[in-house]
């Protein structure tokens, strides 16, 4: 079996895909034909089919399916939980958090307390301490919208089903336990506090994210910036962090003649393990502590083994011990470029310089995990190959070596001055980032990739690195012709697609439409609301990056024709400012009566043409129209001020309405008396102040749409309107209960989708 065991981690692989992607048979059934084929050409034994199918059969079994969200019910009522702390309780001045381990139940609980005043923390509160306190359970929140990140599902992946929300912080009664891990987890805690004590904000978030495994000190802004860049690995405490804690660990025991080199290794083998755990224990540092140690015991019994051996039976290894594990990120990532950089070796080793050695190694690494790139984050920056060239060396030798350099040296009085030398010169690597993140700007958008494509890629990209391995340049190159002409065709799916949506998006109380035309001939937003910061009095950024940008980005669109603003109300116009941010948009569109102050928090640039319509008109935008019915005149009232738009989409006749009241509805009925309609977007989300009885009669539409958030303090939509609506025997289709709210269509035929 030496040099074969990747074949039995394949079919892990293979069973672990399946219950990923839910292609089952097919993936199945595609290893089986790979497995024999291979034992025909008589390149495997019999011995490594078996192991292989076992292995495929055994993990079908044993890997978990996460259960169905939507049937998650928990308890009405406040309820006294008991049980062990099993995660690092994070603590704040407002906000504590932590996971138990109920034994009623034997399940998982997040658990969370929120307080306007700084919390009185109890040193019990900790890792390992068991713990009773009251509170109201909660279902985590589940995306609603498509290319929305899913909490409810992100905790599923962590075998939590449920939240506890703490009602009072003095309920929660606990008492500490010793041993080993309470005692790591203490240090941990200790040595983190000390580390903000030491060191400016800053320097303190760096350290603690590459040497403790803890990124949330990190801004926001810059964990964005990474993760656009490909750069999430440097955060990640992964093979290089490992190796620099052996490198130091090995410096300072035999350079100094403190130990043997002998003693040197015991104390590496032992250490390993509990900084594994000090540095959170993410799948990336355990991958890389496990390789070490393995290596270790492997150098001191003489017995050899394949790296690729080592690295197959460590992912089996991790996948038997927590089987959850298959869904973190980390994990897929982690092993996934480990994987590639192992079987390109050859390829590595034919580098004559050190300079083209790094750039083979972000060139393979940046490939090897490109569908799983767009899978989570719906792109890809071709130039991240040179923007790694540069970072991982800068933090290989300089960022990560000095970390630890000052976590040592953190009792001295001079820790602040090379705290400040640090910051000086990280500043400067940092601009250099930001420079290509402003000046290079140029991704491959892209929602996941269809399986057909994500195959085609591998055997490409495979045939590909067999080639350059052999060094058959020409026909390498040509399988990377290939490469680049199937994402280019991906690239070009929705431009070949005869199929249009119109897409109510659930962004709470506000509205936000989004028609997509076949053929992706233009891309057309219908308001773009945001929620309100009552803290700063400004529109808040949460809809556009949770909600508004991943949708978009999930659908591969970059680009808007133009953005219509029915009025100038927040929950109409907030996130436009962060669209025109992120986005080429054409046109913005208003009408006469948008106020001078509205169109200035808009934040409109010179590349942006401003367009004013009002009513009794007709508009055509991507070659598609729309009749203006309103508003004709000024009504001295921002949601009378609505603009009313008519247009066709998909064999339906469609009506979007803004915020008008009942007043605006029958001036419109009455000018165009023959006007009805299919699908009519419910005024003012709504509100008793819209939706006239006879205004609904005459439209006669078939399908009422509510944007509307839950449990909102407005009460909307108002119990009257509802009984409106279902005496006119209108469908309703609300944001607040059914999602995102999606009509796909192809010519006059089509059909609505909803989120749950």
């Amino acid at each position: 079996m030496s040099g074969h065991w990747h074949f039995v981690a394949s079919a892990a692989l293979i069973s672990m895909l399946a219950k990923l992607t839910n292609l089952h048979s097919l993936a199945f059934i595609l290893f089986m034909v790979w497995i024999c084929y291979l034992f025909y050409k008589k390149w495997i034994a019999i011995l490594t089919v078996m192991l292989s199918i076992l292995s495929l059969l055994f993990f079908h079994f044993y890997l978990p399916e996460l259960p169905n969200h939507n049937t998650l019910s928990p308890p009405n009522d406040p309820t006294t939980i008991s049980g062990t702390i099993i995660s690092s309780v994070e603590k704040s001045s407002s906000r504590l958090t932590f996971t138990i381990l109920d034994k009623q139940t034997d399940e998982k609980i997040a658990v969370a307390y929120f307080s306007d005043e700084e919390i009185d923390y109890n040193e019990a509160i900790r890792y390992g301490s068991v713990c009773s306190f009251t509170a109201e359970w909660n279902v985590p929140d589940a995306a609603t919208n498509p290319g929305q990140f899913d909490y409810r599902k992100y905790l599923l992946s962590q075998k939590i089903k449920y939240e506890a929300k703490l009602t009072d912080i003095d309920s929660l009664k606990c008492i500490s336990k010793t041993g080993l891990m309470q005692v790591l987890k203490g240090v941990r805690h200790k040595v983190l506090g000390y580390i903000d004590r030491r060191l400016t904000n800053e320097t303190a978030g760096w350290m603690r994210a590459l040497v403790f495994g803890d990124d949330s000190y990190i801004s926001e802004d810059t964990v964005a910036l990474f993760e656009r860049w490909g750069l999430s690995h440097l955060l990640a405490i992964s093979g290089l962090h490992v190796g620099i804690v052996v490198g130091l660990v090995y410096f300072l025991l035999i350079k100094l003649n403190l130990l043997t080199k002998e003693w040197a290794q015991w104390v590496i083998l032992i250490s390993l393990p509990l900084y594994a755990i000090l540095a959170g224990g993410e799948p990336s540092v355990l991958r890389a502590s496990l390789m070490a140690c393995v290596g270790i015991i492997l150098h001191k019994t003489g017995w050899k083994w394949n790296v690729t051996d080592i690295l197959s039976l460590i992912f089996l290894f991790l996948l038997v011990t927590d089987k959850y594990m298959m869904y973190q990120v980390g994990f897929q990532l982690s092993f996934a470029v480990t994987f590639a950089l192992l079987l390109s070796k050859q390829i590595l080793l034919q580098s004559k310089s050190r300079f083209a050695q790094v750039l083979s190694i972000s060139f393979i690494a940046q490939i090897a995990i490109l569908p799983i790139q767009f899978y989570y984050f719906s792109l890809f920056q071709p130039a991240s190959i040179f923007v790694n060239l540069l970072m991982v060396p800068y933090y290989s030798a300089f960022v990560i070596p000095i970390m630890f350099f000052m976590l040592i040296l953190l009792p001295f009085p001079w820790i602040s001055l090379l705290d400040t030398w640090f910051l000086n010169i990280h500043k400067i690597a940092m601009q250099i980032v930001y420079w290509f993140d402003e000046y290079v700007h140029y991704p491959m958008v892209s929602g996941p990739l269809p399986w057909i494509i994500v195959l085609t890629y591998y055997v490409l990209l495979f045939c590909f690195m067999q080639l350059w391995e052999k060094a058959k340049l020409k026909q390498a190159f040509s399988f990377a012709v290939m490469l680049v002409l199937l994402l280019t065709l991906n690239g070009l799916r929705p431009y070949l697609s005869p199929y249009g949506t119109i897409t109510m998006l659930d962004i709470g109380q506000g509205d936000a439409f989004v028609v997509e035309l076949p053929y992706r001939k233009g891309t057309i937003f219908i308001d773009a609301g945001s929620s309100f910061s009552f803290q700063e009095q400004a529109p808040s950024d949460r809809v556009h990056d949770q909600i508004i940008k991943p949708y978009l980005y999930s659908r591969g669109i970059q680009h808007l024709d133009a953005i219509i603003l029915t009025h100038e109300d927040t929950d109409h116009i907030g996130s436009v400012s962060y669209l025109l941010e992120d986005f080429a948009v054409n046109t913005v569109v208003v009408s006469p009566f948008f106020s001078t102050k509205a169109l200035y928090l808009l934040q409109l640039t010179e590349d942006v043409e401003l367009a004013t319509i009002k009513g009794n008109s007709k508009v055509t935008i991507a070659g598609h129209w729309f009749n203006v019915l309103a508003p004709i005149q000024d009504n001295n009232d921002t949601n009378g001020n609505s603009i009313v738009l008519h247009t066709t989409l998909g064999g339906k006749e469609w009506l979007f309405t803004g915020d008008i009241s009942k007043k605006e509805e029958k001036k419109i009925v009455k000018q165009y008396p023959n006007l009805s309609v299919d699908v009519l977007k419910i005024a003012h989300h709504g509100s008793d102040t819209s939706t006239d009885r006879q205004v609904l009669s005459q439209l006669s539409p078939e399908i009422g749409l509510i944007s509307v958030g839950r449990d909102n303090l407005y009460g909307h939509p108002h119990q009257d309107v509802m009984q409106r609506l279902k005496e006119q025997g209108v469908t309703i289709l609300r944001t607040d209960l059914h999602g995102a709210v999606q009509y796909r269509f192809k010519g006059k035929e089509g059909h609505f989708i909803i989120r749950k």
